[in-house]
């Protein structure tokens, strides 16, 4: 009896251990997101990932220069787009908005966004516009963050926050004498998601036009389950390390 008791209150103790760094409770997948180093990735490269199938875009969220607010000439400022996919021939078509706005843009003034994704409809906003489709419902594993910039200007994606825990990262793109992409990725998301932050376009001289400078949101589906982040890492050890210790314990029947 004594033996069956000190086994009872190990396995206690053990339940409280995982509880306590969140392996027995249900993880809060809101937050649990992870970021991937793309710091050398090209749009060429990033082309592969999609020629490959390694990644499927979903939709592509966008806000570029356009013809800064004047309208006409098919031009638009903030979009939200089909993805690109590979067709019979190998090649990426699509790209085309299926939801478009308007925007004036003023060098070096933050502007707030918000992304929202439930599987069903994309909800779209920038400062005090809202673009709206329900014409995706493809699954969302992570999101491929674009800052593109041409000659004397800069593109900057800042206060990234994915659904209440903030990123912890910006993502700028500053060219002068040629042009500058930049990538951040973010793995291990599902929907429902919402991202929000500020987008700042800079430019000096000439105003730029249409994407010469521009972000993109570009959601995916796919890709490999990346390792966890080094606190979830840690605590994953710590909880083997109980269960083998209970383990060697666990007394004889």
């Amino acid at each position: 009896m004594i033996c069956l008791n000190k086994f009872l209150n190990q396995q206690k103790l053990l339940l409280l251990s995982l509880s306590a760094i969140g392996v027995v409770a249900a993880p809060n997948q809101a937050s649990a997101f992870t970021l991937v180093n793309r710091d050398s990735l090209t749009d060429t490269q990033f082309n592969d990932l999609l020629l490959t199938k390694e990644y499927t875009e979903t939709f592509v969220a966008e806000s570029r220069m356009g013809n800064n607010g004047f309208g006409g000439n098919g031009e638009r400022e903030l979009g939200i787009n089909s993805p690109w996919l590979t067709n019979a021939n190998g090649k990426l078509v699509g790209g085309d908005p299926v939801a478009r706005g308007d925007r004036t843009w003023t060098s070096g003034t933050p502007v707030d966004f918000i992304l929202e994704y439930n599987g069903s409809v994309v909800n779209y906003t920038v400062g005090d516009k809202l673009l709206s489709t329900t014409a995706f419902t493809g699954a969302a594993s992570n999101i491929f963050l674009r800052t593109f910039a041409l000659k004397d200007s800069t593109s900057a994606l800042t206060n990234l926050v994915l659904n209440g825990k903030a990123v912890g990262k910006n993502l700028t793109s500053t060219a002068t004498s040629v042009l500058d992409v930049d990538y951040l990725q973010i793995s291990n998301i599902t929907s429902p998601f919402k991202l929000t932050g500020q987008s700042i376009f800079s430019w000096t001289g000439a105003v730029p036009k249409n994407s010469q400078l521009a972000y993109q949101i570009k959601v995916v589906s796919g890709g490999t389950q990346s390792v966890p982040e080094p606190s979830t890492f840690a605590a994953l050890v710590v909880a083997s390390g109980i269960i083998a210790g209970a383990k060697r314990k666990k007394p004889g029947f």
